[in-house]
């Protein structure tokens, strides 16, 4: 049988959490690490984080806040946006490792 599972894909901005409709009007959420807390107090199984501007703008993956949302969460998460190159990845699983040593790179 399959599982309904509620995964939350919090829209970031300039570090920032942003909501608006179809990326349009956009106004500030908040710190995307709490956030992801939040929302995994209430019940979510999974957080992405998704850098909406990053690739329009030539940013890289926004590292500080992967690294801070990492520490607060106990559920998985994904990070989307600004991954250009193959060391990205290896050090996202290297900032997520810190917090689950048991994680181990692909």
């Amino acid at each position: 049988m399959l599982t309904k599972r509620i995964i939350a894909c919090l829209d970031v901005d300039d570090g920032r959490v942003v909501k608006g409709v179809q990326f349009v009007n956009l106004r500030d959420a908040g710190d995307p690490a709490d956030c992801a807390a939040a929302h995994a107090r209430d019940g979510a199984d999974e957080i992405v984080l998704l850098d909406i501007t990053a690739t329009s703008d030539k940013r890289n993956t926004m590292l500080d806040v992967v690294s801070r949302t990492a520490r607060c969460l106990f559920i998985p998460f994904t990070v989307g946006g600004g991954i250009r190159n193959w060391p990205t990845p290896k050090l996202c699983s290297r900032l997520a490792r810190t917090r689950s040593p048991s994680i181990r790179p692909q």
